[in-house]
């Protein structure tokens, strides 16, 4: 029971730190076409993009989905699940990319690592607060680490352009 509610009190905290919105991962998501890597392009044939880019996008997708902060009874499973599937797109990634952004790769891992272990421990947190603010800066690491990884992947797989709506 007091997972639940520290879970309920976890994500309403993190939501009013984050303003309410997902603009945190919404960066991650489509990193700025002006936003440069630590590492130069690679010179890679079509057919090694090909196979790579459903992969970043696959990624792209995820770590956008998982700075979709809901509020609800089953909030914090949902935000658990959504680690998972940024871990598991992650490794298959990291698998074919090789040694292709391997810092950036093994930073994004690093930080979905602590997350993971902060939502793991949520119940010896002391207040719902200290959790949420545990939550928040792990959440931070993750969104800074998936927007290095996406901004150098936009290199060679550009994130596609939102057509304005009428």
């Amino acid at each position: 029971m007091r997972a639940g509610l520290i879970g309920s009190a976890l994500l309403g905290a993190v939501l009013l730190a984050a303003g309410c919105s997902s603009g945190g991962s919404t960066a991650a998501a489509s990193p700025s076409p002006g936003t440069s890597s630590s590492s130069p392009a690679p010179s890679v044939s079509s057919a090694a993009s090909a196979t790579i880019c459903p992969e970043v996008t696959a990624l792209r997708s995820s770590v956008a989905e998982l700075g979709h902060l809901s509020f609800g009874s089953n909030a914090l499973d949902k935000l658990k699940a959504d680690l998972e599937h940024v871990q598991a797109n992650l490794a298959t990634l990291h698998s074919t990319a090789g040694t292709e952004w391997h810092t950036q790769i093994s930073d994004l891992q690093r930080e979905l690592g602590k997350l993971g272990k902060t939502l793991g421990s949520l119940s010896s947190q002391p207040s719902a607060t200290a959790a949420a603010k545990a939550v928040s800066a792990d959440l931070a690491g993750v969104t800074a680490a998936a927007s290095s990884l996406l901004a150098a992947a936009s290199v060679r797989c550009p994130a596609p352009t939102p057509t304005p709506s009428a």
